[in-house]
Order: C-alpha cells, then structure tokens, then sequence
C-alpha cells in the first residue's frame, strides 16, 4: 500500500514560556563570579562615586566625633578630598577583590549559589581585610580634616612617624569595613532578593523598590554596629601624637566616662545618611552597570 501523505496542517510545537521572575532571580544567583579584574574596576567606580556625592557627610561625621565646629563651607567640608578619594576607592575595589576571591575559594569555581551566611561572610572578610591595607590613606584624610594643610606634607609627615604612626586606628578601620562591607557585599543582596522572592507585587516589584527596601533595611543595622569603632579610630588617627587618646581601651574608657555610652555613637546621624546611600548606590551599580561595562560573554 502507498503511504499516507502528510497532513494538510502541520501543528507548531508550543513556544517557550518567558522565564518567570523567580527563575531569573534563582539564574542570577546562580551566575558565574565575575573575574578579579572586572571586581576591582567596579569597587573603584563605586568608590568614586561614594567620596565625589557624600564628602561633606564624611566630614561633618569626623567633625562631630572630634569635637570640630560645624560649618557649611564647600573649601572645608571638601577638606581631603583627594586622598579621601583614593582610599574609598582603593578600599571598596579591594573589598569587590576580595569578597570575589573569597567567593570562589568557598565554592572551588564551581558555578552555584552561595549560602546566605557565605555571602554574609565573605564580605566581613573583604571589608576587614581592606580595612587594614586603607587605614593609612584615612590618616592622612583625618589629619587633613583636622589641621588643614596640603596632601603631600601631610602624608610625609605620617610617613616619618613610622609604622606606629602610619597604622594607627587601623583596628578600628578593619571592624568598621569588615561589618560595613558585610553589610553592602553579603546582608544587602541577602535582603533584596528575598524581597523580590517574597513580596513580587509590592515591595519586589521592581528591581529598585527592592534594592531601596534593602537599603533601608540593612543601612541603619551596619551603621549602628560599627560606628563605635569607626569613632574610636577617628579620634585615634586625630590624635597621632597620643596626647589625650592612647589606645581603644583608653579611649573608650575616657569618652564614655566624660559624656556617656552614646559618646561612642557621636556623629552616627551623618553616617547613616550616608551608608544608606551607599548600599543603594553600590548594589545598584554593582547589579546594572557591571553587565553594561562588562556583558556576561565576557565574565570569567
């Protein structure tokens, strides 16, 4: 017998349904670690952007840590701007460096996603190691805020204290970015893609609703938890003679005792201003300039 001939109307396999908001978030979690390069790049961009919108925060901060008159002059609140810029910069790059290496040393290069207390991790990691290696740069920033005078004096002048002078207050700068870092790098992802996940109507609606709800959220926690440090390590590093603060204990002991337990938080209203800028501005920079700079065909 002939064969039968073939129908007259051909049925088109179904289309693929479009990838569901929750699938994409699971893909992106799931993504490749971008290469070293591409993290430090982006750290330092961040870090730019931070110190070029949010200075005067920074020095209206240290101001009132150290007891400074309040002003509004742009030549002040200005004051050490160049290094503060290198060594935001320097220090965010090497906290994306860092966290980015300690990720792919926890999951051996494998491609899968990171435990929520493994990204919480790694950036308390990222942020204490890069601390330390920036310490000097906010120094010579400190001093500059404090007594004025021009970049390069200042940092000779640190730099023939030795490296008692030059590492002064680094401690502190190690716990304040190892808890801040901790936050932008690990707790503030941690929150927006559980925002997303959790409430994809309202709060997860868009990308930025869920990042400004995470900002909110984690920039006050990590402001709070490490401000203490962060003003032990300023009157410190203002102070590099010693002539009033000697070392963490003392001085803790000193300010609590002469204005109270909250003397410890002094300033913390333009930190946290600040910090709640910065965990939105990094994570959005992070998220959506990365892959524009860099497409993902190109990510190690």
């Amino acid at each position: 017998s002939s064969p039968m001939p073939p129908p007259l109307i051909q049925i088109a396999p179904p289309l693929p349904s479009a990838p569901s908001k929750s699938n994409k978030l699971r893909a992106s979690m799931a993504a490749p670690e971008p290469s070293p390069l591409i993290t430090m790049v982006m750290g330092a961009i961040c870090g730019t952007a931070d110190t070029t919108l949010l200075q005067s925060t920074n020095y209206l901060k240290c101001a009132k840590q150290q007891g400074l008159p309040f002003t509004l002059r742009p030549s002040v609140l200005y004051r050490g701007y160049v290094v503060n810029t290198m060594s935001n910069s320097v220090c965010v790059m090497s906290q994306f460096l860092f966290n980015g290496l300690a990720r792919r040393a926890i999951t051996f290069g494998e491609t899968r996603p990171l435990t929520n207390m493994e990204k919480v991790g790694c950036g308390v990691f990222a942020g204490a190691l890069a601390g330390i290696v920036c310490s000097p740069m906010e120094l010579v920033m400190i001093q500059q805020q404090r007594f004025g005078g021009g970049l390069i004096p200042t940092a000779l002048a640190m730099c023939k204290g030795g490296p008692s002078v030059l590492m002064r207050g680094s401690l502190g700068m190690s716990a304040r970015e190892g808890i801040y870092a901790g936050g932008f790098l690990g707790l503030m992802p941690v929150v927006r893609e559980h925002v997303q996940h959790d409430f994809p109507d309202t709060l997860g609606k868009s990308a930025d609703t869920a990042r400004l709800t995470a900002a909110v959220t984690t920039g006050p926690l990590c402001t709070f938890l490490s401000h203490p440090p962060d003003t032990l390590k300023t009157l410190m590093q203002g102070d590099v003679g010693r002539q009033r603060y000697e070392g963490y204990m003392q001085t803790a002991k000193l300010r609590v005792g002469e204005a109270g337990l909250q003397e410890l938080w002094s300033g913390m209203s333009w930190r946290l201003g600040r910090q709640a800028c910065c965990v939105f501005l990094f994570d959005k920079i992070n998220s959506d300039l990365t892959p524009l700079l860099f497409p993902p065909t190109h990510v190690a």
